[in-house]
């Protein structure tokens, strides 16, 4: 398509009326996205919180965006800065059920916080906005006989470090689905991990031995391509006691994904197993 033809597509995706709203940018102010053949740029920011005359909107996904050109990527055609307001006149996203539905997609995704943005009217200074930003910006801690785990809030997660048997590893737990910024929690995700906690000796093992049988031959391949190795021969007990256990990530539906240190067996690439919800091993890759 040309660009011309790209704009039009943008702005089909968006209703014909603009409206003025006031907006609470989030922390990413710079984030820009591209299709393959595209001559175009959608460049995005993030909203915390937008007013209109119906009053407050909380949002966890939403988005200002506006189509740039090659040149005008980097700069943009506007300049928001992250934790912001501002007064802007946009367009409100008018999804098309049947272009999802061709990509594969059962439901059309809830866009009603994503806006194009047409113009950029100056800052906003609003009670109810600098409310919400100041709880946004307040630390929340949950303390756990576990330890302690703090909301990463943009993110959408609790962090922290938990004992798994004898070692220290990183946990991820994501926000329970629902909960209104402030009052945020992790009931699901720690049920979870404590679930994995009372036979931490069975899963490591099974795991360990799931990501060796997955991957043994891969490493066996990196391994002959280093001609300076002097390691011995990768075997099936080495590489499960090489990789050592980072992090553990829980998601709202009970998936859980295990990232393993690799022991340079993938010189400092990640060993990542993936675990589905009723406990099945999906998937054992490297990344990073």
């Amino acid at each position: 398509m040309t660009a011309e033809e790209e704009r039009a597509a943008f702005d089909r995706r968006h209703a014909r009326e603009s409206v003025r709203i006031a907006v609470l940018t989030g922390e990413q102010t710079a984030g820009a996205s591209h299709m393959g053949p595209d001559e175009l740029w959608t460049r995005w920011v993030d909203l915390l919180a937008w007013v209109d005359d119906h009053g407050i909107h909380l949002t966890e996904r939403g988005r200002l965006s506006w189509t740039v050109t090659e040149d005008q990527r980097a700069a943009g055609t506007f300049d928001l800065a992250p934790l912001s307001q501002y007064d802007v006149r946009v367009r409100r996203a008018a999804p098309d059920p049947a272009e999802y539905a061709r990509h594969g997609f059962a439901t059309v995704p809830d866009l009603s916080g994503s806006f194009a943005l047409d113009e950029l009217l100056g800052p906003s200074r609003l009670p109810e906005l600098d409310d919400h930003l100041r709880r946004w910006l307040e630390p929340v801690v949950m303390r756990t006989d576990l330890g302690d785990l703090e909301l990463r809030r943009r993110l959408r997660y609790f962090g922290g470090v938990v004992a798994w048997g004898e070692d220290q590893v990183r946990v991820l737990l994501d926000v329970d689905e629902g909960a209104a910024p402030g009052a945020e929690t992790c009931d699901a995700t720690l049920g979870r991990l404590r679930e994995h906690l009372a036979e931490v000796e069975v899963l490591d093992a099974r795991w360990r031995a799931w990501a060796t049988s997955e991957l043994l031959e891969l490493g066996r391949d990196w391994q002959a391509e280093r001609d300076d190795s002097i390691e011995p021969p990768l075997t099936e007990a080495s590489f499960a006691r090489r990789i050592t256990l980072d992090s553990v990530s829980v998601m709202t539906d009970g998936a859980t994904l295990l990232t393993y240190d690799d022991g340079g067996i993938f010189l400092g690439h990640v060993v990542q197993v993936e675990v589905g919800p009723d406990g099945s091993l999906l998937d054992a890759q490297i990344a990073g």
